[in-house]
């Protein structure tokens, strides 16, 4: 286990630096526990919300979905690194999918992100697939006068198959999609562009309020209308918005030593992802920021009525 835990420190390190040197800016380690993801990375428009496994298998069902959940409310990417599976190591160039979240190997992350060398192979049961360009496909063929069976004979494929390629309805191994490139001349493979992919699918909520004053901040945003995110799987405890980047919370009281520990991972999050951040507390008696996040009662949600009124005293309490 230690064995296991040093190799996936080195390869945090690792991607932090290959991050640094593409010149995004970076979070600081969302080492609370249980996190669904380590890093919040951003470049221009392009956020990445980044897990460093050593082994992908140790990834459960459930950082997957709230890996994907967060990622879907945030607008941003979600991406695992990491070394091998069980089976044995990732190779570069390929995606691989655990639970449905795109899984590359450090080296193609690295090139990904500082080259734009994007991966062309995705791993699925059977083999190792790419995506083609059919319209390219069938432009190049009719230019060369090439039939359907034609061209299934140069690349030992059925005239179907080739038709299943124009049309976009089948994805090919790496060997024939070479062959079609060979005859014809031309580039087809697609590259699989993850750091502009969105999780599109949504999964149900994980975590829900539990005590008083969550469902208190639960309630108070449901009446300012806004979109809520509870989760039980990252530095924050809820996410809000009406539209752009959401407000990400700690909720708590202010006493306590797991929110005291969130506040400095909460700063470096809501900055990277252009997000405000805010604590929620019970106390009555209380500074009005605290570590430079500002603070709302429980007591002052009844006389906050709009989102813009949230804003406002979030702007103000910020600069304070």
């Amino acid at each position: 286990m230690k064995k296991l835990t040093k190799a996936r420190t080195e390869l945090t390190q690792e991607i932090i630096k290959q991050l640094d040197e593409a010149g995004f800016s970076l979070s600081t380690q969302c080492d609370v526990r249980p996190s669904c993801f380590d890093m919040v990375a951003r470049k221009e428009d392009r956020l990445l919300l980044v897990k460093v496994l050593s082994n992908i298998d140790a990834l459960t069902k459930e950082d997957a979905e709230a890996l994907q959940l967060v990622a879907n409310f945030f607008s941003a990417t979600p991406l695992i690194v990491g070394y091998k599976t069980r089976k044995g190591e990732l190779d570069e160039g390929v995606v691989y999918k655990r639970h449905g979240v795109s899984t590359i190997a450090p080296l193609s992350f690295q090139g990904m992100i500082a080259e734009e060398r994007m991966p062309r192979e995705f791993a699925q049961r059977g083999g190792r697939l790419v995506a083609i360009d059919g319209v390219k496909l069938r432009k190049a063929r009719l230019e060369r006068r090439m039939t359907t069976g034609d061209l299934a004979d140069c690349v030992q494929v059925s005239a179907r198959a080739v038709l299943a390629y124009e049309k976009d309805e089948m994805d090919i191994s790496i060997e024939t999609a070479e062959r079609l490139e060979e005859v014809l001349e031309t580039d087809l493979m697609i590259p699989i562009d993850l750091l502009r992919e969105k999780e599109e699918k949504m999964i149900m909520q994980q975590g829900a309020p539990l005590d008083f004053l969550e469902q208190r901040v639960n309630e108070f945003f449901a009446r300012l209308g806004m979109k809520v995110l509870w989760t039980n799987r990252a530095p924050f405890h809820v996410a809000a918005k009406e539209t752009g980047p959401p407000l990400i919370s700690g909720v708590g009281s202010i006493k306590s030593w797991s929110l005291k520990k969130r506040m400095e991972i909460l700063k470096s999050v809501s900055k990277v992802s252009e997000s405000d951040a805010v604590i929620f507390v019970e106390e009555g008696q209380i500074e009005e920021k605290v570590s430079d996040l500002p603070v709302i009662r429980q007591l002052e949600l009844d006389s906050i009525e709009k989102p813009q009124e949230l804003k406002k005293i979030i702007a103000e309490r910020s600069s304070e």
